[in-house]
């Protein structure tokens, strides 16, 4: 379970835009072209990030809890 906290909050804001980038940008993730790799990066980034943020703190969490 990730917290409620303001830093665990913005971490989510944050993968949450680059994935919306990565869907709204011009041109399909499937298509060929510059415009396809460049919403590749930002999709893959914002997961990459979603997944980085909920380990961080559901590590930190636990950490809190064994104190």
């Amino acid at each position: 379970m990730i917290p409620k906290s303001k830093e665990a909050l913005s971490d989510i804001l944050i993968a949450c835009a680059f994935l919306a980038m990565g869907a709204i940008l011009p041109g399909s993730l499937l298509d060929k072209g510059f415009e396809a790799h460049i919403g590749g990066i930002a999709f893959g980034v914002g997961i990459g990030w979603l997944i980085k943020s909920i380990i961080d703190h559901t590590k930190g969490v636990k950490r809190d809890e064994e104190k």
